[in-house]
């Protein structure tokens, strides 16, 4: 009988520490993923060392939220670095498609990219 019960609270135990280990690991990872996706880490990089480039306005329409009823967009731009294409919502949507722009990005990561006149 008593090795029923340990075996029961061994168990347990077990569940409990596991639970804590998950819960705590995601509450770190949502932290961390929270700093990057909300663009702070890219703003810190971009501020930090940018590199600028030249940028085309391309037909590529980015909806903005919340506007069902205006559908209210901007275009992308489309830069190279070496020999790579990258793709960024513009988020003006006073450019047209042909138009050119100056844009900073990371050099170690292009996906993180801006218009130059952003800050």
């Amino acid at each position: 009988m008593k090795k029923k019960i340990e075996k029961k609270k061994n168990i347990l135990k077990y569940i409990t520490e596991r639970w804590t280990l998950f819960l705590f690991s995601g509450i770190v990872l949502y932290f961390l993923f929270g700093i990057v996706f909300r663009g702070n880490l890219k703003n810190y990089l971009l501020n930090k060392n940018p590199e600028i480039t030249k940028a085309v306005i391309i037909n590529e329409e980015n909806y903005w939220g919340n506007s069902p009823v205006s559908k209210t967009f901007s275009y992308s731009y489309e830069f190279i670095v070496g020999e790579k294409k990258y793709r960024e919502d513009s988020r003006n949507k006073k450019l047209k498609i042909g138009d050119s722009i100056f844009i900073e990005y990371v050099s170690s990561y292009p996906s993180f990219s801006r218009i130059k006149s952003e800050q």
